[in-house]
């Protein structure tokens, strides 16, 4: 590395929603000069697979807030661990700059900078400020946003508070050029519930489906992501009916997916609401149930209330239920094309730019 080339840590926790972001930061910041250093946990490391391989990447210890003495205990001790790694990394790499992305291990390099007194910016890609950006926060420099209203953001917050946008990759932000598939012949609907499919989308979504009328049904090409386990009894579902569909349990081609797609069936993590609004794809949104936080929630409720798709929690997922919101969208293909230009509306394909733009003015 050139001693004169300004360096930038970015920390992240181990998911595609803290990762990707990072991953479309680092990809604008290399093409602006400067070296990148990735800081994340050991699920992290896969997301950075295929970019430039001179990037040094540190796995770094850290704990979760877990329950009952001994949770607190280890937690506390992995954390001390690595902060005790990224004050070692920080000195050595003289950062100008720490950009951190949420999840436990972007605690470590984040405190540790700002022990140091490097400037550090936080990067919120959920609509309401996790626990980990929670914690940073006060002494972070700036605080950057995916959503204009987050949740969290207190009145000692707003002064250093701006609204970027959600960093899509840059295959992604290409399809925002593209309008929305003419719906012709075909409406092509896709599911997906993440890296390994949702079972209540395996359970619910090839009922409702094949409960539509035979002639609609015949309009319809479905691809949807299953789990494993599941695919042998949603592909027998499917295959007594006038569908035409494809069933995976992962695909890696979503790009080219989302530019046929007209609508989708999915959760509403942070990447995923990021990308359908980026290309201007209407949704059905079903937020994962369990995050304590109900972050998916708060996600699905801004794109609802921007009338880019439409939100509905698990709990009231049912095969009647969904059967009615699905026919009533395919009867009005206006609908979903006044959904698809309300998404694109609230997508933002320069986020990264805005993001470095805010690192940037450090150096």
């Amino acid at each position: 590395m050139d001693n004169e080339t300004p360096t930038i840590i970015l920390a992240a926790g181990g998911t595609g929603g803290h990762v990707f972001p990072a991953r479309a930061l680092a990809e604008e910041l290399m093409t602006r000069g400067y070296h990148i250093v990735v800081a994340t946990d050991t699920r992290g490391l896969k997301y950075f697979d295929g970019l430039d391989t001179k990037i040094p990447r540190h796995v770094i210890a850290s704990g979760t807030y877990s329950s009952g003495i001994m949770g607190k205990i280890t937690g506390g001790l992995a954390l001390m661990k690595g902060l005790a790694q990224s004050l070692k990394l920080i000195r050595n790499c003289k950062p100008i700059a720490i950009v951190g992305f949420g999840g436990y291990p972007s605690v470590p390099p984040l405190f540790a900078g700002q022990l140091l007194g490097v400037k550090t910016v936080l990067h919120e890609s959920n609509a309401i400020l996790g626990l980990a950006n929670k914690l940073l926060a006060p002494l972070a420099s700036q605080i950057a946003l995916s959503y204009a209203h987050t949740a969290g953001i207190t009145d000692k917050l707003k002064h250093k508070a701006v609204f970027t946008g959600n960093p899509v990759r840059q295959m992604i932000a290409d399809l925002s050029i593209l309008p929305y598939p003419a719906i012709e012949n075909k409406i092509s609907i896709m599911i997906f519930g993440g890296s390994q499919g949702a079972k209540v989308f395996s359970d619910v979504v090839p009922l409702a489906l094949t409960a539509l009328p035979q002639e609609m049904q015949s309009r319809l090409n479905i691809i949807q992501q299953s789990i494993p386990e599941s695919i042998d009894a949603v592909r027998d579902i499917y295959s007594k009916s006038k569908l035409d569909f494809e069933i995976k349990p992962f695909f890696d081609d979503m790009p080219e997916h989302i530019k046929k797609t007209h609508l989708f069936i999915t959760r509403s993590g942070a990447s995923t609401t990021a990308e359908m609004t980026a290309a201007g794809r209407p949704a059905i949104y079903v937020p994962f149930p369990r995050h304590k936080d109900n972050q998916q929630v708060f996600n699905a409720e801004q794109v609802e209330k921007a009338g880019g798709g439409w939100m509905i929690l698990e709990k009231n997922l049912t095969v009647e239920g969904l059967k009615l919101t699905l026919q009533n969208l395919l009867e009005s293909p206006e609908a979903l094309q006044k959904a698809a230009a309300a998404a694109k509306n609230q997508g933002r394909i320069d986020a990264a730019h805005r993001l470095a733009d805010i690192v940037a003015e450090f150096h």
